[in-house]
């Protein structure tokens, strides 16, 4: 079995080098890809105890973390202004998270943090989703890329208007925690990964299909590691990002791309 894992990680990353090269050697509208490479810790984490969030199939999660190692600095960046901190008693000790899985290396997971207390964005956005929902009509394909670019707009700016910018290590007592943003006191908050995720999750509940849609990891010109939403549409791959209220094309942004998730898939490659 572990054989066969490294042959597919294997066929993933040449695969992704010659959709890289294709890039190229043509329009560098859609981001070009290089070799595979292991999920963000961070990621990795987040599909084995949210699979619905993460969005990766069942079948697939034995395979995060087999690959070369990813990008393992904590994707922390929440822009210049409107970071929170909370005061109260300090977080209680938590139970470390045990790897089951054989990897062609080690890998130290970070602890995680108990769950009773997380209530995810989905609960309190059930009118905002039904009304995106709504304006989803005709199917996704079949719409304009014009059509297409305002609702991942009103999306995009929704969700840096709702969610507050709080630092993992304030919300959950650890240096990194992908997940929906978390609600406090009937307010969410979240750093740039919880942003990126919300907006996937409305976006497929708008009828954006899950292969339009991959994760992105960054580093910003203040030297922080950034994580975004990307949506590829005809015209080339689109950065939904908390630190911009427009969808930007991924080359218009100051940023060291770092990797960019397989769409739909536990693979991830580097970006070039």
């Amino acid at each position: 079995m572990f054989k066969a894992r490294n042959i597919i990680v294997s066929l993933v990353g040449a695969a992704a080098m010659m959709a890289g090269a294709q890039a190229q050697a043509g329009s560098m509208a859609f981001m070009p890809r290089g070799e595979g490479m292991g999920a963000p810790m961070g990621f990795a984490d987040l599909c084995r105890r949210d699979a619905q969030t993460c969005g990766v199939p069942n079948s697939q999660l034995a395979l995060l973390g087999i690959a070369p190692a990813g990008n393992d600095m904590p994707t922390a960046s929440l822009g210049v202004t409107g970071a929170h901190h909370f005061e109260g008693p300090a977080a209680a000790p938590l139970d470390a998270f045990e790897a089951s899985l054989v990897t062609i290396q080690k890998i130290e997971m970070f602890k995680v943090a108990a769950v009773d207390d997380f209530v995810a964005a989905g609960q309190v956005r059930e009118a905002a989703d039904a009304s995106a929902a709504a304006v989803s009509a005709p199917s996704w394909t079949a719409r304009a890329e014009r059509d297409q670019l305002k609702l991942v707009n009103q999306i995009n700016q929704s969700v840096n208007r709702d969610v507050h910018s709080a630092s993992d290590m304030d919300l959950y007592g650890q240096p990194e925690y992908w997940s929906l943003p978390k609600l406090v006191n009937g307010k969410l908050y979240g750093d740039c990964e919880d942003y990126a995720l919300e907006k996937r999750r409305q976006l497929i509940a708008a009828g954006v299909p899950e292969g339009a849609l991959s994760m992105a990891v960054a580093v910003t010109a203040r030297g922080e590691s950034h994580a975004v939403l990307m949506v590829s549409l005809k015209s080339g791959d689109w950065v939904l990002d908390n630190l911009t209220p427009w969808a930007t094309p991924w080359q218009d942004l100051n940023y060291h791309w770092v990797e960019r998730q397989v769409p739909g898939t536990a693979f991830w490659t580097r970006a070039v």
